[in-house]
């Protein structure tokens, strides 16, 4: 009999409780991502079935770059923002807030229509540079 309920502890801890702990990451989190020895940011763009490992794209570096990471090495900022087409935000741009509205959607990042201003100077920002007005 004790060793049908070892086993069942055993099977519950490695098999059900995943299944009830909180997810890593989301799709569109800012992340920071342990790298040897050093802190890099990041965007989460997969997550696995289980929710314990994020697909991440480093900030500034290419798709060959791009892997699977687990808890021990990364560190969410927090879920992205859900700006949709037509919201009205403001974007950070050399030290000051600027008028904008969001004309397209990424993945974790949205392209602005600075308000006054051509087409020419539409960006893609990341949410560290936007907020809603």
């Amino acid at each position: 009999m004790r060793i049908v309920l070892s086993f069942l502890a055993a099977w519950l801890l490695a098999f059900a409780a995943p299944a009830f702990a909180q997810p890593v990451c989301s799709v569109g989190d800012q992340a920071q991502v342990f790298w040897k020895g050093q802190w890099y940011g990041a965007r989460v763009t997969r997550v696995n079935e289980t929710q314990t490992r994020c697909f991440i794209r480093y900030d500034g570096y290419g798709s060959e770059w791009d892997e699977w990471v687990s808890s021990e090495r990364i560190r969410v900022a927090g879920a992205a923002p859900r700006y949709k087409v037509g919201d009205d935000v403001q974007v950070a741009w050399k030290g000051k807030w600027w008028p904008a509205s969001v004309i397209s959607v990424g993945e974790g990042r949205w392209k602005i229509h600075y308000d006054g201003y051509e087409s020419s100077w539409d960006e893609w920002v990341g949410p560290e540079r936007m907020r809603g007005r």
